[in-house]
């Protein structure tokens, strides 16, 4: 079976959404629900500060995903303007509990709060399913994202993630990245590396 890195289009919406929601399952925006997911991820490719990359099958399975973003906060308005209302209509089920009320606005926060001393453009996720793993699916999927980032001129780029995850720290420190920072964020220490770019690392 032939395998092929693509562009992130519409049409991966629904499986790229899966795949996030089991490789991340204790994330915040798996907490969310699959429809928020898929229509998060129907926004992303037509969202100019926003890019991504699939692992695919040649019959379409996709096996493995990175989205990336230029700057997060754009990001997040754009997905607003593209699809707010497909967005929010799955979010309806949570306004009555404070608790996430209070993730959702902390996670609209973050790219102010990492905006003074960390890149804008960020690895905002990426998943390989469990066929896929140890094939080097991740590094091939995180080359593409950053001969992307340097083509639209980013210098250095960031990735968060929980402090506590072994296997994601050890993968973004294979694929380059150095640990610049850990903050709080949802109650927990999160990591925050960056990777310079120009240099080709």
């Amino acid at each position: 079976m032939t395998y092929h890195v693509h562009p992130m289009e519409k049409r991966h919406a629904r499986q790229v959404a899966e795949l996030h929601r089991s490789g991340i399952p204790t994330g915040f925006l798996s907490s969310l629900g699959p429809s928020f997911l898929r229509q998060l991820y129907a926004a992303l490719p037509s969202c100019p500060a926003a890019f991504g990359y699939v692992w695919e099958r040649q019959d379409g399975e996709v096996l493995g995903f990175v989205a990336c973003a230029r700057s997060t906060g754009a990001v997040y308005k754009q997905s607003l303007v593209r699809r707010g209302l497909w967005m929010a209509l799955p979010l309806a089920r949570f306004l009555l509990r404070p608790s996430v009320i209070r993730r959702m606005i902390q996670t609209l926060r973050y790219p102010c709060q990492t905006a003074g001393d960390l890149p804008p453009a960020e690895v905002l996720s990426i998943v390989v399913g469990g066929a896929a793993q140890g094939q080097g699916v991740g590094k091939a999927l995180m080359a593409a994202a950053f001969e992307e980032f340097r083509r639209r001129g980013a210098p250095q780029v960031k990735v968060a993630v929980g402090a506590d995850n072994e296997q994601a720290n050890a993968f973004y420190r294979k694929c380059g990245f150095r640990l610049a920072v850990t903050r709080e964020h949802h109650g927990l220490p999160m990591n925050i590396y960056v990777a310079r770019l120009a240099d080709g690392t």
